[in-house]
């Protein structure tokens, strides 16, 4: 029988899917790849919009993540930037650009865990850049 559980769960196993089929499109680079991955976004944020509403109506079905605050909010706004910055680079086609921007963000940055989240851009970038 449907109810805010059993729609919890299924939404909970299509946001993985869908999280792992965008990696999928920007691993196999199915053009075009920011679009696609793009909409898939939007989907993942259909979803989480939806899983908000569950959690109205049952709390306890809430994740603890979602509750706890993070423990590097500057770390998360300067990721963000800079972030942001490498995309714009990456869609002008101008990737060893974007890394160099990686690079300048690894070199103010501590946290181990937002490291590797660039890190891994500047991996999935050199790719793109090697002729």
């Amino acid at each position: 029988m449907a109810s805010p559980e059993s729609i919890h769960q299924l939404l909970t196993v299509a946001a993985r899917l869908l999280d792992r089929a965008a990696s999928e499109i920007r691993d196999a680079r199915l053009e075009p790849v920011r679009g696609n991955i793009g909409r898939t976004g939007e989907i993942l944020a259909g979803i989480f919009e939806i899983e908000q509403q569950i959690y109205l109506l049952r709390p306890e079905l809430k994740p603890a993540y979602l509750n706890a605050l993070s423990p590097y909010p500057e770390s998360n706004k300067l990721l963000t930037r800079f972030m942001f910055e490498a995309c714009q680079l990456e869609d002008a086609g101008e990737f060893g650009r974007a890394i160099e921007k990686y690079e300048e963000y690894l070199s103010l940055e501590e946290s181990t865990h937002h490291r590797e989240i660039a890190e891994g851009e500047i991996r999935r970038l050199s790719k793109r850049d090697d002729p």
